[in-house]
């Protein structure tokens, strides 16, 4: 890789960390509000840098497992499942959508209490 340290997501962190403890406090409360909105978003763009192509391929393998093509698309996806393609009863079809589930609130929120019954 031709970047060094720091990466993408230090840099990110460094931002956040930086926002919270030396910008936070000198701000009024609707902008403090504000400053924790925007921190939740790096949390999320740096969770989706240091995770996302593992959490990816999670769901990708469990589509192709499902759907036994290469063209593994949402909107293809759907369009098996609203066409009978895909039986609502699968296993496999459950499956994926708990790895979905679980891999989008792994970026967006990994602290929301059903994500944490889900990992265990």
């Amino acid at each position: 890789m031709i970047f060094d340290r720091p990466t993408s997501s230090e840099l990110i962190k460094a931002v956040m960390d930086f926002l919270e403890t030396k910008i936070k406090n000198e701000l009024p409360p609707h902008l403090a509000f504000k400053l924790r909105i925007t921190n939740n978003v790096l949390g999320m763009v740096q969770r989706e840098i240091d995770q996302g192509e593992i959490l990816q391929q999670e769901v990708y393998d469990a589509m192709q497992n499902l759907m036994h093509s290469d063209v593994l698309t949402t909107k293809k996806f759907s369009e098996l499942i609203k066409d009978g393609k895909i039986d609502l009863k699968d296993e496999d079809l459950k499956d994926l959508l708990v790895i979905l589930s679980k891999n989008k609130i792994a970026v967006d929120n990994p602290n929301y209490s059903t994500y944490k019954k889900l990992i265990k």
